[in-house]
C-alpha cells in the first residue's frame, strides 16, 4: 500500500480509499463521484472498477511484470495544486464538478 501511494501522489494523482466492506453501489458512487481514471488493487479486494474508460491493476499478483520495469526514479508530476487524497465521510453526496 505504501509503494503504491508514493507512486500515485508522485504521479500527480489524489489517493481514494475504498473500503472494501462497503455495498457496491456505494463504492461504484464513489469512484464514479470522484472521476477514479486508474484503480490499484489487492487481489483479494475485488467488486469495483474504474469503469469503462479507466484503467487499473492488481499490485499484488503483478510483482513479475513490476520488476521488469525501468527502475530509474521518476521525475515528480505533482505539484502544490493537485489534491493529496480525497476522503467520502459519510452518504451525503457532493458535487465536486468545478
Amino acid at each position: 500500500m505504501v509503494v503504491g501511494l508514493l507512486g500515485i501522489l508522485k504521479a500527480g494523482g489524489a489517493y481514494v480509499p475504498l473500503d472494501p466492506t462497503y455495498p457496491k453501489e456505494r463504492l461504484k458512487f464513489m469512484v464514479e463521484d470522484a472521476r477514479v481514471k486508474v484503480l490499484l488493487t489487492q487481489g483479494t479486494i475485488g467488486g469495483v472498477t474504474a469503469g469503462e474508460h479507466g484503467g487499473g491493476g492488481v499490485l499484488d499478483g503483478r510483482w513479475k511484470d513490476i520488476s521488469k520495469e525501468n527502475r530509474d526514479n521518476p521525475s515528480k508530476q505533482s505539484l502544490s495544486k493537485n489534491l493529496a487524497y480525497v476522503i467520502y465521510t459519510s452518504d451525503q453526496q457532493v458535487d465536486l464538478k468545478e
